[in-house]
């Protein structure tokens, strides 16, 4: 979910969405309810219903307990806006400059209202507070910049003229020929998952990093492969994740195209030498201090108290959570109503936290 004012996310998301809602082992839980809500950080008992044609309310004090954990981070994150927006910072001076002075005063959630800051409690997916949180990162992969032994399946830049060229298309030589080639890495799939992701780093070897972010989709709709893999009969709805696809891909190699096909959707890609991931607003990221909203209800640049659920290492809800501040820098196309998508940060770690993220917590907006 990086770049753009992603009307790529909502070709990519469908694989992750899908996964999501069908997943026991990463992603935990769709966006209906069920009689086990409660492991996954859902909660009635005690809160206040919200009709749904609210999408948030003022409170009068946040009803949550803990200190902030990231307040470095979401400092880090705020001097980015400060640097790289300046219609961002403009906008929101006001909100920036008490959540700046109350942070650094120790940032005692009892002690909002002294810094002249007030706060909208988001209604939740089911108006008891229970808003949906799942997350994203950014991958590497291993690539070389020629074709060499395994190193073989280009990544592409965005064609002139004509972009319309199916999956099965340029899997087959559409672009051979053209210049297109920005490095080839040794798997069809993780070119998928990175397509999935909207962005990626490559290694070139050595530690030697590229970043290509999101440049343009092909024009065709998305086609969910787990949705395939789970109507086929060859992977369990309960058992769907990204490790899952992948292990399937590991027995099958050689059907693994066909099924890639089958979505005829594609992503070129655009070669950023600066190395900043950073989402619609432009504004880079900060790991677990900045999510993708609906910007509808959440308007970009906004400042928000997160009490995020935390997981342990199988994707289960350990029943605590933790309070975190972040600003609404990024969007996608599934990203929807009440629902954060939360940056994880780049490589395989922030990929484990990604897959292991969908579960429910609040939200605050402070101004």
């Amino acid at each position: 979910m990086t770049w753009k004012a992603y009307t790529k996310y909502a070709l990519l998301v469908g694989t992750m969405f899908f996964l999501a809602s069908c997943s026991t082992t990463t992603k935990k839980q769709s966006g209906a309810y069920t009689a086990d809500r409660a492991k996954f950080g859902a909660v009635t008992q005690g809160r206040q219903f919200v009709p749904e044609h609210i999408p948030y309310f003022a409170t009068a004090s946040v009803d949550a307990h803990g200190n902030i954990v990231n307040s470095s981070d979401f400092l880090k994150q705020l001097n980015h806006v400060y640097q790289y927006s300046g219609n961002l910072s403009a906008t929101f001076a006001n909100t920036y400059r008490k959540v700046t002075a109350w942070v650094q005063s120790g940032g005692n959630i009892n002690d909002l209202a002294r810094y002249g800051l007030f706060s909208r409690q988001m209604r939740g997916e089911d108006g008891f507070q229970n808003v949906l949180m799942t997350g994203y990162y950014i991958p590497v992969i291993q690539a070389r910049l020629s074709p060499q032994g395994e190193f073989r399946h280009p990544i592409y830049a965005i064609p002139r003229g004509n972009k319309k060229y199916s999956r099965a298309e340029i899997y087959n030589g559409a672009l051979y020929g053209k210049g297109l080639e920005l490095a080839y890495t040794n798997s069809y799939l993780e070119n998928f998952l990175m397509e999935v992701q909207g962005s990626g780093f490559v290694d070139l070897g050595g530690g030697n990093l590229r970043h290509f972010a999101y440049g343009d989709k092909n024009g065709y709709s998305y086609t969910s492969v787990g949705r395939l893999l789970v109507e086929n009969g060859e992977i369990p709805k309960e058992k769907m994740s990204v490790q899952a696809i992948r292990d399937w891909a590991n027995r099958n190699p050689h059907r693994l195209k066909g099924l890639l096909e089958r979505n005829k959707s594609f992503v070129y890609f655009r070669h950023d030498p600066t190395l900043d991931v950073k989402g619609s607003a432009q504004v880079p990221l900060v790991a677990l201090s900045s999510v993708a909203s609906d910007k509808r209800i959440v308007p970009t640049g906004s400042v928000l108290l997160v009490e995020m659920p935390l997981v342990d290492q199988q994707g289960n809800w350990t029943g605590k959570h933790e309070m975190r501040l972040m600003v609404a820098l990024d969007v996608g196309g599934a990203v929807k109503n009440q629902h954060f998508d939360l940056y994880q940060g780049i490589g395989d770690k922030a990929g484990h936290q990604a897959g292991h993220m969908k579960h429910y917590g609040r939200v605050w907006l402070l101004n």
